[in-house]
């Protein structure tokens, strides 16, 4: 690979070379290993700039990886708008990607690309560009090279894609395993997606090594909003600058969506903003609340029962910035020691993501405007649905769920013993229907409407179910759980 020939472009060299460290040094360990993975982000988090950056910046990408003999290019694949979604589109745009970045490689390296892209880029046979790829990995893996395929929004592309188009990608790994490996970028983890089944070849690759990317750090922001706010500086003086800068990380919790509505706001009043209350003004603006409420559609209905339990003790207990708490009384610490250790297992996993942080004063929502907005969003989620191991008794929160009839409870008790598990209607048939009832006389309308009345107390709209999802299959399909109440994002269209 040549580093010294490819330019990058202004956009990427803005970035400094500790721009998301952390996860670069993840990426950088599945590179050297030459493993695929995924890349996961709530909305708003900045996914595809990481991928942007990690493909752009070989320069900064050599710096994490240990000395090799053996070269490593990132190739980014753009399979989201195909003009066709067959075997033939799919061969000639992973070489067009090849095309496109051809100055990355030595000269003889970009007559062959050329030269393989050229002869099929009309191609309709899908044989043709087929053979002409495999071509170039046998060529790459003579060289000893590794070739990452970087493809953002892989959901997307598996949204159109044929089940042979998946297989394909698989096949190819597998073929050209010492050479090809893929880093895939997705809204939420494989097992939420509503089309699982079309992701299903590449699930094993893909889901073994799993990046979270959460919220800027404190740098990354700054370096962000200074970038942004630019033109600021020549008309505010630098104290003040640096006091705004710092405080608009707060508000944000250094999510760069957040950042450039915020950033944008302030370009809009200049000298006006340090009058105003940023965090009800920024409240106020649709695009700031369409960011918040993408971001929260991302979480399980688990995780918004509990950033908003949090925000209710942060705005009770803690009113005003962090660094301006009033000390708790006995029981309030008490109370806020109970909800941690209610949800030490989710609390980390919710920090991953980057909604919440662990401070000196304890767990704390990530940003000024997430913690309002989960706030104003009490009561609104449903919580984990549970079964209570000495009484049997089923409750989703602290809810107890007291109108279920029988059958609609065992149903439900069953599912919670074995969630995220494709059951088929025969297998929930077996497995939740009395004993003394003849179960080959049990239809799947019997079942479907023991469905219907568990979703009517369980979902927030059961037209638009988040615990019980259908799946459909030969020769027969079922449900599949989710306990949790997966993200609205990807809940399932009927």
């Amino acid at each position: 690979m040549s580093t010294e020939m490819f330019n990058p472009g202004r956009f990427w060299t803005r970035f400094p070379p500790t721009y998301r460290s952390q996860e670069m040094k993840i990426l950088a360990e599945w590179i050297m290993a030459g493993e695929s993975g995924t890349v996961v982000s709530l909305s708003g988090a900045g996914r595809a700039t990481l991928l942007g950056y990690l493909c752009r910046r070989p320069d900064v990408l050599q710096t994490y990886l240990r000395p090799t003999d053996r070269q490593v290019v990132l190739v980014p694949v753009d399979l989201i708008n195909l003009p066709h979604y067959d075997l033939a589109t799919l061969y000639r745009a992973i070489l067009r990607s090849f095309y496109e970045i051809q100055q990355r490689f030595e000269r003889t390296t970009q007559t062959r690309i050329r030269d393989w892209y050229r002869r099929t880029e009309a191609a309709q046979d899908p044989f043709l560009p087929q053979s002409a790829l495999r071509e170039l990995l046998i060529y790459f893996q003579g060289q000893e090279t590794s070739i990452g395929l970087v493809i953002n929004r892989f959901d997307r592309f598996c949204e159109s894609a044929t089940l042979q188009m998946i297989n394909t990608l698989r096949g190819l790994r597998d073929s050209f395993k010492e050479t090809l490996f893929y880093i895939v970028s997705l809204p939420q983890e494989v097992v939420y997606l509503s089309h699982l089944e079309s992701i299903a070849p590449l699930r094993h690759i893909l889901d073994t090594n799993v990046c979270w990317v959460d919220a800027l750090n404190a740098d990354d922001a700054r370096q962000m909003i200074q970038y942004r706010t630019r033109h600021l500086a020549r008309s505010i003086n630098a104290q003040t600058m640096h006091q705004l800068v710092d405080y608009i990380v707060a508000i944000t919790g250094g999510f760069p969506a957040f950042i450039r509505v915020a950033c944008d706001w302030w370009l809009s009043v200049g000298n006006q903003a340090s009058e105003v209350d940023w965090v009800d003004t920024l409240l106020q603006k649709q695009n700031m609340r369409h960011r918040l409420r993408e971001l929260w559609n991302g979480l399980t209905q688990e995780d918004q029962v509990v950033l908003s339990e949090l925000a209710r003790h942060q705005i009770r207990y803690e009113p005003g910035i962090e660094g301006e708490a009033e000390a708790q009384s006995a029981v309030q610490k008490k109370g806020m020691q109970q909800f941690e250790q209610q949800y030490t297992v989710l609390l980390p996993r919710l920090a991953a993501r980057g909604v919440c942080r662990y401070s000196r004063f304890g767990w704390r929502i990530n940003g000024h405007l997430l913690t309002a907005y989960a706030a104003a969003n009490v009561g609104q989620s449903r919580g984990k649905i549970w079964v209570d191991a000495v009484t049997g008794a089923v409750f989703q929160g602290s809810k107890l769920l007291a109108n279920l009839p029988p059958i609609g409870r065992s149903v439900l008790q069953f599912l919670t013993e074995h969630p995220h598990t494709r059951h088929t209607h025969t297998a929930l048939i077996e497995a939740a229907w009395p004993d003394d009832v003849l179960k080959a006389g049990v239809t799947t309308e019997a079942l479907y409407q023991a469905i219907r009345n568990i979703r009517k107390e369980i979902e927030p709209d059961p037209a638009s179910p988040l615990y019980i999802i259908n799946w459909r299959g030969q020769p027969e399909g079922g449900y599949q759980f989710f306990p949790e109440g997966r993200p609205v994002t990807h809940q399932y269209q009927p």
